[in-house]
């Protein structure tokens, strides 16, 4: 891999790319098909209608990002960095995002569905709008956070790092609100406890 590389209207199946570094390079049009990508280190990699399934970015650090229009189905992303990266169109399924960061990103019209999220870090990101849909979400740090939309329901929040200016904007179902409460460090106790 080298910099300003341009790969286009190709597909990556079953190659390995593990601890490859590169600067400004270019996917558009691709589709990554069981791809390993682990401890990769891209510089403002562009990802452009691209589809990765069953493939491993895990371990990866990928700085000032662009992803528009890119799907990940059944894909590793355990540790990722995608720090300071602008991320639209996206959607996550199914996918093992395990202690990935996020940190200072932007997300427009994002979607993970089904994820593992676990001590996950999405701190001073931007994530108006993002939907969250049956995902776990323990542990994960949303520190100053923009929460303005991002829809929770269904998904796990137990032990999630966020403050009550966090948080506002926020949708959640009933069935969240013990969850939330607690991370407010409010105790919820029946009239009969004492």
């Amino acid at each position: 891999m080298e910099d300003h590389a341009e790969f286009n209207t190709t597909a990556f199946t079953a190659c390995d790319l593990t601890k490859q570094a590169a600067a400004d390079i270019l996917f558009e049009q691709v589709f990554f098909q069981r791809a390993i990508f682990q401890l990769t280190r891209f510089s403002r990699v562009r990802l452009f209608d691209v589809r990765a399934a069953n493939s491993d970015f895990s371990g990866a650090i990928w700085e000032n990002s662009r992803l528009r229009r890119v799907e990940f189905i059944g894909c590793r992303l355990i540790g990722i960095q995608l720090l300071e990266a602008h991320l639209e169109h996206v959607y996550f399924k199914e996918c093992n995002l395990e202690s990935a960061v996020f940190a200072s990103a932007v997300f427009k019209t994002a979607r993970f569905e089904g994820c593992n999220l676990r001590d996950a870090s999405f701190e001073q990101a931007d994530l108006s709008g993002t939907i969250f849909h049956k995902c776990d979400l323990s542990k994960a740090n949303l520190a100053r956070v923009k929460l303005p939309n991002a829809d929770f329901r269904g998904s796990l929040l137990n032990g999630m790092k966020a403050g009550p200016e966090d948080l506002r904007g926020a949708i959640i179902d009933a069935a969240q609100v013990l969850q939330v409460v607690a991370l407010l460090g409010v105790v919820v106790k029946d009239e009969d406890d004492h």
